[in-house]
């Protein structure tokens, strides 16, 4: 298989139309509608076919939503670390 400039320009965008890589998705997730193709590789074709500005727009909204999950696991952690007897 070969990947396009493209394809490899939007491979972080794989995940994320496959799946979401931390669990749950938040309600408003533009990815949810991907994961209901069930053929992989027509999921992967999605980075050649949708437009590259709805791709950007895919792009920071995964960027946005991993930091604030990201962000928010943190804190639960330092939150259960800090109410543990030691």
């Amino acid at each position: 298989m070969t990947f396009s400039e493209r394809s490899i320009k939007y491979a972080d965008l794989l995940v994320p139309i496959k799946k979401c890589p931390l669990g749950e998705a938040v309600p408003d997730c533009p990815f949810v509608e991907y994961w209901q193709i069930n053929d992989e590789t027509k999921q992967m074709n999605l980075i050649e076919e949708l437009p590259e500005e709805k791709l950007n727009e895919l792009r920071e909204f995964h960027r946005k939503c991993l930091a604030k999950k990201i962000k928010q696991a943190r804190k639960m952690s330092e939150e259960l670390y800090k109410s543990q007897k030691i």
